[in-house]
């Protein structure tokens, strides 16, 4: 669940950035998200391979230095880097994605366990910041501060 949240917010990313095709990117859809791997990396992270099925209608897309954090109440509960990739145009198609978790400086795995009850994952917050390339053009570093973890989560489903 987590990871598909990941990846909408990164589609929500994809939305801010300003372009011709947008009209196509509002229609980009995460049709499935498949956790390959998981790879313990020490006690406080693993790293993951996806296995994303993305419809994406629109123009190609290359994101690099992905990254989002997740807080609640200030505190910083876990940190996730994604290797850079590319979204063909006008395909459905399915992507092999690396990922880093890493949990926040003070935080344990039952900080984030925590989020699966209503009140706190209303408090919630991810950060996400990109670099996004559309086709040919030059790439742009897109950053979307705050958004609610919850309003994502609806998104998804």
């Amino acid at each position: 669940m987590k990871i598909k949240l990941f990846i909408s917010a990164l589609l929500t990313l994809l939305l801010a950035v300003g372009c011709a095709d947008i009209k196509k990117l509002e229609d980009l859809e995460v049709v499935s998200v498949k956790v390959e791997n998981v790879i313990p990396n020490g006690l406080r992270g693993v790293g993951l391979v996806l296995s994303v099925e993305v419809d994406n209608p629109g123009a190609e897309l290359s994101l690099s230095e992905i990254s989002a954090l997740l807080e609640h109440s200030g505190k910083v509960l876990g940190r996730v880097a994604v290797d850079p990739f590319t979204l063909q145009g006008k395909t459905t198609d399915t992507y092999r994605l690396e990922a880093d978790l890493t949990l926040g400086e003070n935080a344990t795995i039952l900080d984030l366990g925590r989020l699966l009850d209503k009140k706190t994952l209303e408090n919630a917050l991810v950060d996400v910041s990109a670099k996004v390339r559309i086709k040919k053009s030059p790439a742009k570093r897109i950053e979307l501060n705050d958004i609610p973890l919850k309003k994502l989560i609806d998104a998804v489903r």
